[in-house]
């Protein structure tokens, strides 16, 4: 697991780089780092195979992939959704987590907020004996504003790119047959004729805010819309009701990294206490 995570973060720096496959270069070392893991997992899938029982359950994706019964679903292929299931996993939702942390801190109206609305929940669920489901997260309004805004002013993602499968107009601009195309969420997001005070971190605009006109697109949008969105905010909701719920914290000074991916230059420290021993 050491050396796959070690791989992986080489691998991951050179996602956005500039395209010189050249040795000793970032794009070459990212490539080299993804030969490197794609190796290791397919040895992971080779052991799996070879001591599959055919009645065995699945206890996760490759098993999954495996007991597909399909002949396109090769080695390489499966280890290639493995890498692909990586990079959400372990570095955009971490990101978004650590962001709105980060965020957070430098706002304690919005902390106050989120914290009384995860009390709440958090207190008629213990009254009633009773879990936190699905449903209960996703009714939390103002958290789920604290990972909207989140998204918007922290652009995770900085873009996403297509290749024209035709000519295609758009506002007078042509896009020939072939081109590809960069679509920047950040230039969207950050625009002040979209956004009043777009550097602003602010939740509270997300109560009559319109995501449906194209202007935030975290995910992408149409039929590549991210299949993972609804799981990417569960993950965040999670971790913030716990966090908020539990524990107190104090947030050193760290600053955000936009290139070539979304970092916090410190790793956004904290010194933790749980309220219990706080109060």
């Amino acid at each position: 697991m050491q050396q796959l995570k070690q791989q992986f973060q080489e691998f991951i720096v050179g996602l956005m780089s500039l395209p010189i496959k050249l040795p000793g270069t970032r794009l070459y070392r990212s490539l080299q780092a993804k030969k490197k893991m794609a190796r290791l997992i397919q040895r992971i899938i080779r052991e799996k195979r070879a001591r599959r029982a055919a009645a065995s359950l699945p206890r996760d994706a490759i098993d999954m992939l495996i007991g597909d019964g399909s002949d396109e679903l090769t080695d390489e292929l499966i280890s290639d959704n493995m890498i692909d299931l990586m990079i959400p996993a372990e570095d955009s939702v971490p990101v978004l987590i650590t962001l709105a942390v980060k965020f957070l801190s430098e706002c304690p109206l919005a902390l106050h907020q989120l914290e009384e609305e995860n009390m709440q929940l958090k207190r008629r669920k213990t009254d009633m004996g009773e879990t936190l489901q699905w449903t209960d997260y996703m009714s939390l309004s103002f958290t789920q504003h604290v990972i909207t805004e989140t998204l918007r002013l922290g652009n995770i993602i900085g873009g996403i790119m297509r290749k024209a499968v035709r000519d295609v107009e758009v506002k007078g601009h042509l896009i020939p047959k072939g081109w590809c195309v960069f679509v920047y969420f950040r230039s969207v997001h950050l625009d002040d004729t979209l956004y009043d005070e777009p550097y602003k971190f602010n939740p509270w605009r997300w109560k009559e805010k319109d995501m449906s006109n194209g202007s935030f697109t975290p995910f992408g949008g149409g039929q590549r819309l991210c299949p993972g969105l609804d799981l990417a905010r569960l993950e965040a909701s999670i971790f913030l009701h716990h966090l908020v719920t539990s524990f107190r914290w104090v947030a050193e000074e760290d600053h955000i990294v936009n290139f070539p991916t979304v970092r916090l230059k410190r790793g956004m420290p904290i010194r933790v206490t749980a309220k219990e021993d706080d109060d």
